[in-house]
């Protein structure tokens, strides 16, 4: 049996995890995963493994734009002014509008907020969402505050300020050469320092309340609720769901989330988590975040309207946020439907299918122009999806086009290491009218006719930035554990490194010729496999693989085999069970 991906060793300071692990009275292996994560001292270590938000948190008011932010927004606040939080209609633009718009009414504001629909007006600020955001309005705003989205809306801008309307853009996507003509740009990519230059846009959200909080208590108004843990969990939900980089600030936020979870996440999220998960637990990780509450969440955006999550958020009637938090389940099972369906469509189309896939880069698109999305055609709102599990699938970039009746398109892009997305769309221009992102995920609105000009311009773009790009896709491993190391005592260590997300993975291991004695076919739908593997003499575990319950006829019990896994707690009967959570397999030399 071989394994699916290329096992990447991490390399380590031999001299400093030793010293580490006596200092913070540490497994040597827990050291020197700190180390290969930066940490040089014990006092680093600290910092990182008891994170604080009143210590570790910047002042805002020294992250670029957020002065000019309140003064423009304190302004409005005191002289009644309407004002529309213009949001995205992903988990970050929610949680996002739900930071900002809960801190205005704390501070007496006349607000409004408005999302758009992905389907029929496309990402961020564009001139379709700002008509419908202005014709829906009895009064109409004197200020717009973006978050998530407007980094590039250099056109809606001017014509907002044309008409009279202020704007203030908060956003985390990076820069282009030009800025929006607005009254604050507030962008990590504008000279954030350092710890704060990861943001999401609930996380940008968050630094602006502050800072308006901060405000308001100088101008001696009085606000009657703390707003700091109610603001807290959406920041670090977003966080984590975002898929931003899990240190500096963000690490902080996002272990804020989950430490004052109870207390502070409302009765929206606690119906969704309990739709989410059958049997509840008392707090979240990261792995609720990411992978229960973060794509229900994003399931109305994707599928109907990201203001049915808004209001899941934001409200406080137990009844109302059981019924949303259905609806809200519902749509996520219609979108993995709709996206499984799209998916094997994509497969075949680029070769993966058939093991033929040799190109520099994935580029598909909708073939069945003339369907419609409930039938043959492709969905918009899970190309993002699509194009993610084909590049992690692949190891290559990937670009996933939805095509409109004019024959343009909306693509959404997925980029792994040693690759930026937003780089190689930008030797792409001539074949698109606009885009805009992150150097991981980017989004792109094709001309019409450029398909094939597309598909050559970008893989040969994505064969410039990399020179090996037939590696396929890879796993980064800590290191290979003896059996001894399989303990309660590494595992709690293991679980203090947490939260965990991008660029903070779980550490992964690897072990050597382990003996599987059991091996089954489990779930619903008999794809994934449940294992009992042998360590030595003493010592036997249970192990899960999920999602490769084809592989099944490819193990047998009695088979030496090598593992790449993540070791995690399993609670059973009041008792807690060590469980592998394999990443990859192979038959073992012996």
């Amino acid at each position: 049996m071989q394994a699916k991906y290329q096992w990447e060793f991490r390399t380590t300071d031999s001299a400093v995890a030793p010293q580490l692990a006596r200092e913070l009275e540490i497994p040597l292996i827990i050291a020197r995963v700190l180390t290969a994560r930066g940490i040089q001292s014990s006092e680093q270590a600290r910092v990182f493994l008891e994170p604080n938000v009143k210590r570790d948190l910047g002042d805002p008011l020294l992250f670029p734009g957020i002065a000019d932010a309140v003064e423009r927004i304190w302004s409005a606040v005191e002289l009644k002014e309407p004002i529309t939080i213009f949001g995205d209609f992903d988990v970050d633009g929610v949680c996002a509008s739900v930071i900002l718009k809960k801190t205005l009414d704390a501070l007496g504001a006349e607000s409004n907020v408005f999302l758009p629909l992905r389907e029929s007006e496309g990402y961020g600020l564009t001139l379709s969402a700002v008509e419908r955001c202005l014709e829906g309005d009895s009064v109409q705003p004197k200020l717009i505050i973006t978050v998530d989205c407007g980094i590039g809306a250099l056109n809606e801008v001017a014509l907002l300020r044309a008409r009279g309307i202020d704007v203030v853009i908060t956003d985390h996507h990076e820069c282009g050469d030009q800025l929006p003509d607005a009254v604050a740009v507030v962008n990590p990519h504008c000279g954030a320092s350092p710890g704060a230059e990861y943001l999401c846009g609930a996380g940008v959200a968050y630094k602006l309340a502050q800072a308006l909080v901060g405000r308001a208590r100088l101008s001696g108004r009085i606000i009657k609720k703390t707003l700091s843990g109610e603001l807290l969990v959406p920041a670090g939900l977003a966080t984590v769901a975002d898929i931003v980089p899990l240190k500096g600030e963000n690490r902080v936020l996002a272990a804020g989330a989950m430490k004052f979870w109870r207390r502070f996440a409302g009765v929206g999220l606690h119906a969704l988590m309990n739709r989410g998960i059958e049997k509840v637990q008392n707090e979240p990780n990261s792995r609720t975040f990411g992978f229960v509450l973060g794509p229900r969440i994003n399931a109305a955006g994707r599928m109907d309207s990201a203001m049915k999550a808004f209001e899941l958020l934001m409200t406080e009637d137990k009844e109302r946020a059981r019924l949303l938090a259905i609806e809200l389940e519902d749509l996520n099972g219609e979108r993995k439907g709709v996206q499984q369906r799209i998916l094997e469509m994509a497969r075949v189309q680029c070769g993966l299918q058939d093991g033929c896939c040799d190109a520099d880069a994935i580029v598909v698109g909708d073939m069945t122009k003339n369907a419609t999305a409930d039938e043959a055609g492709w969905h918009p709102g899970v190309a993002g999806i699509v194009a993610s599990q084909l590049c992690d699938e692949s190891g290559k970039p990937v670009a996933v086009i939805v095509f409109d009746e004019d024959g343009s398109g909306r693509g959404s892009t997925r980029a792994g290491r040693n690759y930026h997305a937003l780089n190689a769309l930008a030797e792409c221009s001539e074949a698109l009218s606009g885009f805009g992102g992150h150097a991981r995920a980017a989004g792109f609105q094709l001309n019409p006719g450029m398909f094939e000009r597309f598909k050559e311009l970008f893989c040969a773009a994505c064969a410039r930035q990399s020179g090996d790009l037939r590696a396929g896709a890879s796993l980064t491993v800590e290191e290979w554990l003896e059996p001894e190391h399989i303990s309660c005592e590494v595992l709690g260590n293991i679980q203090k490194l947490a939260p965990f997300g991008h660029e903070n993975n779980e550490p992964r291991w690897a072990l050597r010729a382990v003996e599987v004695v059991q091996r089954r076919v489990i779930g619903r739908n008999k794809d994934h496999m449940q294992f009992s593997v042998r360590l030595d003499e003493q010592k036997t575990v249970r192990a899960v693989w999920f999602k490769c319950g084809d592989l099944s006829q490819c193990v047998a019990p009695g088979d030496r085999v090598d593992l790449v896994f993540e070791m995690e707690p399993n609670d059973y009967h009041g008792k807690t069970e060590i469980e592998l959570r394999i990443l990859d397999m192979r038959t073992a030399e012996v």
